[in-house]
């Protein structure tokens, strides 16, 4: 096996960089910050009040979505991809819409990060990385 050219920590960080830039940049063309699309991403699967949808949010592991879900929902509903009747929220039209557009643009991103690996490449990465997190998470 050659030897790494890069650090493995750097590699890491550049990738997540590199990762985090592109999501960035797709859901700033559709107007969506990455609160609003996990919103839009939890309403396409069911409706929900907004005590369903702050639990939905806290199950993601970044800062970024650490506000009540209300912040991010109302430039939604202003903006008619999410409608309101007697405190449950669903996608109109437009939002399922807005959805799946923001969607084929991100799966692109994954596409090409991908792009060049052989065969259960992937998985093997996916299962390597997390062994290193297993290894070097503290016991509860």
């Amino acid at each position: 096996m050659p030897a790494a050219t890069q650090p493995f920590g750097h590699l890491l960080k550049t990738l997540d960089k590199l990762i985090e830039d592109r999501f960035t940049s797709v859901l700033e063309l559709h107007r969506l910050s990455r609160g609003q699309w996990r919103l839009l991403s939890v309403l396409a699967a069911t409706q929900s009040t907004l005590g369903q949808l702050d639990e939905a949010m806290a199950s993601f592991p970044d800062q970024s979505t650490r506000e009540s879900s209300d912040v991010f929902l109302e430039p939604l509903l202003s903006g008619g991809l999410v409608a309101e009747k007697g405190g449950v929220f669903r996608l109109t039209d437009a939002g399922r819409t807005e959805y799946r557009r923001a969607r084929e643009d991100l799966e692109g991103v994954r596409d090409a990060t991908v792009q060049g690996l052989a065969g259960g490449e992937y998985d093997r990465t996916v299962r390597a990385l997390e062994k290193m997190i297993d290894n070097l998470t503290e016991p509860e």
